[in-house]
């Protein structure tokens, strides 16, 4: 009897101390997810940021510091399928086209989502609308002041020493035919 006692005092023991170590489990758990939580809202506040501070860049035709909020690796393909490697390509890039293709324009972003694969990796999706500031052609089509076109920009963030830069962006045309453009809400 006496070994039958021990051993149900025993089991009793071990399962308090699991009972216990899944409580303290959970609620550490509970805790990091929370934390998470709080610093996501402040990590889509500074990703906000970088992409309005990006918005003013490229209105201004300030390429410079719109390439700025590039990692020095970044890459950028355009609607037109360029892949441009490395901030110093992106910004030699950007003021070549400066002239013929973005001056006479301005642009609009609209961050539609943003989803933390962890928390140092961000994908980020914006709509982007682009207005014709004035009348100019480029190879195959003739804009007139007041037109727009519709992009979809697809961003992978990540966060270096407590700064979030855009690691790769993919710029892919809304072609109004297929997929016309109703309204912001499109996700």
């Amino acid at each position: 009897m006496r070994h039958a006692g021990g051993r149900l005092l025993f089991t009793s023991v071990i399962k308090q101390n699991i009972m216990k170590h899944t409580f303290f489990t959970c609620a550490l758990i509970l805790f990091a997810t929370v934390l998470f939580a709080q610093n996501n809202s402040s990590d889509e506040m500074a990703i906000q940021k970088v992409i309005q501070q990006q918005g003013e860049a490229r209105n201004k035709y300030d390429w410079k510091t719109l390439s700025s909020y590039f990692t020095d690796d970044g890459i950028l393909i355009n609607p037109v399928g360029m892949i441009w490697k490395g901030r110093t390509e992106i910004f030699t890039n950007l003021k070549l086209l400066s002239a013929c293709c973005l001056e006479p324009t301005s642009s609009k972003s609209d961050v539609k989502n943003i989803r933390f694969l962890t928390t140092d990796i961000a994908i980020v999706y914006i709509e982007e609308t682009l207005i014709a500031n004035k009348d100019f052609g480029v190879p195959f089509h003739q804009y007139k002041k007041g037109e727009t076109e519709y992009n979809w920009k697809t961003d992978v963030f990540i966060k270096k020493n407590n700064e979030w830069k855009i690691a790769s962006r993919q710029v892919t045309l809304i072609n109004q035919i297929v997929s016309p453009h109703n309204s912001s809400d499109k996700n």
